[in-house]
């Protein structure tokens, strides 16, 4: 089942009681590209990410592209495009892309593993991330969406640091 992005969006706000703010035009960056393989699995295979970084929070990731712009602070506001899916199986919960339209957020307003995902990325990146329950949704998950204990994975472009 695909969820409109804005349902994500209001769920990824939902745990700190922020919400996504309006997306201005994105500045376009240039960005130095170093690939990394990224396997890609069908429907219904667990998602396990090939030599990830692996952080004390337990949040793994791989970069595609490393980004050459701006770092986003804690506080700051980002322009993003992401694609939620689920970590047993890959299948797609939400996506922005295929809503045609990025969201614009608060790191500060949304769940532990996707700011700290986004926190080390510059503008211009692209990652995927591994985010283990415990810094996602944890034991409530956020129903219907996101069921109790769900590890998730981001393939997550950050756009822009909105000043």
């Amino acid at each position: 089942m695909i969820v409109p992005a804005g349902l994500l969006a209001a769920s990824l706000f939902a745990a700190c009681g922020d919400g996504p703010d309006s997306a201005p035009t994105p500045t376009p960056t240039s960005a130095a590209t170093q690939e990394v393989a990224v396997p890609t699995l069908a429907p219904g295979d667990p998602i396990v990410l090939e030599n990830p970084t692996t952080t004390p929070s337990g949040l793994q990731y791989v970069d595609e592209v490393v980004g050459e712009g701006a770092q986003p602070a804690a506080t700051d506001r980002v322009m993003v495009h992401y694609t939620g899916k689920f970590a047993a199986n890959g299948q797609v919960f939400d996506s922005s892309v295929e809503n045609g339209q990025p969201v614009t957020f608060s790191l500060n307003g949304v769940i532990p593993g996707f700011a700290e995902a986004i926190s080390t990325m510059k503008e211009g990146g692209k990652r995927t991330a591994l985010i283990p329950s415990a810094i996602g949704y944890g034991p409530g998950g956020f129903p219907p969406v996101i069921p109790p204990n769900a590890d998730l994975v981001f393939e997550i472009e950050l756009i822009q640091v909105v000043q």
